[in-house]
């Protein structure tokens, strides 16, 4: 599996990105994606999982985006600091990355345009808050789907629905610490807060980002700007593949007999 490498100084457009993950380097293996499209096709429920991935994950490229526009051009009550800029820009080429890999095992995008309260990009709190907000969400989403894959025997999917969760914990401790909280690492354990994939994307209704109607400001996919990815690493869900069939269990070895220890003359 090839995984794309960038030099320390390199900033890159989102065409330029996506020429790097073509089909079969974004993370999942063609034997995973040919099982997701097949069990898609007769269940809403693992569609449902990449849809709602892909959708949520182009809302965090463009969010964030809009973010640091907004920030460049001054338009936020507390300008955010490099370090900040610099956390901000990773985190959405991170999220750039989810994106390339459950769109290519078969995730649609519900919605391009996205609808956020305009105090969000005028705002440090309301901004920072959001990204806590979303990336709780975002978390407890695959939550929801390590349950459904691990029901379908997939603990090898269930691991890359782990490797995203971990990653958007991240960015909501990173967040919450530019907020202010402080512990900024105040769960013990990610909320799980949805029973079903399905909350959570109702979740995303009932918050105006999907569908939102009245005041607020309507965001494109990508956003603005370029990607930069500089200094991200582990841009595909890498690592040894499990299974859990009694096929790939080995076989236990036989007990060697203990040695009986010869009395002394």
């Amino acid at each position: 599996m090839l995984q794309s490498t960038f030099t320390a100084d390199l900033h890159i457009s989102r065409r330029t990105l996506l020429k790097g993950t073509a089909t079969g380097t974004a993370g999942f293996t063609l034997a995973q994606i040919g099982f997701l499209r097949s069990v898609a096709a007769q269940s809403d429920e693992i569609q449902n999982i990449l849809d709602y991935t892909a959708t949520t994950e182009r809302f965090g490229v463009t969010f964030l985006g809009e973010g640091l526009q907004s920030n460049n051009d001054g338009n936020f009550d507390i300008p955010w600091p490099e370090a900040v800029v610099a956390i901000v820009r990773a985190a959405r080429a991170q999220e750039q990355f989810h994106l390339d890999a459950f769109e290519e095992a078969g995730g649609v995008a519900m919605v391009d345009t996205f609808t956020v309260p305009t105090e969000f990009l005028t705002s440090q709190a309301a901004f920072f808050g959001a990204v806590v907000e979303q990336e709780t969400a975002e978390t407890a989403l695959h939550i929801a789907a390590m349950k459904v894959f691990a029901e379908l025997g997939r603990p090898d999917l269930a691991k890359i629905s782990f490797q995203y969760a971990a990653e958007e914990s991240e960015h909501r401790l990173l967040a919450n610490y530019t907020l202010g909280t402080r512990p900024a690492n105040d769960f013990a354990f990610a909320p799980a807060l949805f029973a079903t994939p399905d909350e959570f994307f109702q979740s995303l209704e009932e918050r105006g980002i999907i569908g939102g109607t009245g005041t607020g400001t309507d965001i494109v996919f990508p956003g603005p700007g370029p990607i930069y990815s500089e200094n991200v690493t582990e841009t595909v869900p890498g690592g040894v593949e499990v299974s859990c069939s009694a096929d790939a269990t080995p076989m236990a070895s036989p007990a060697s007999e203990p040695e009986v220890a010869t009395p002394a003359s």
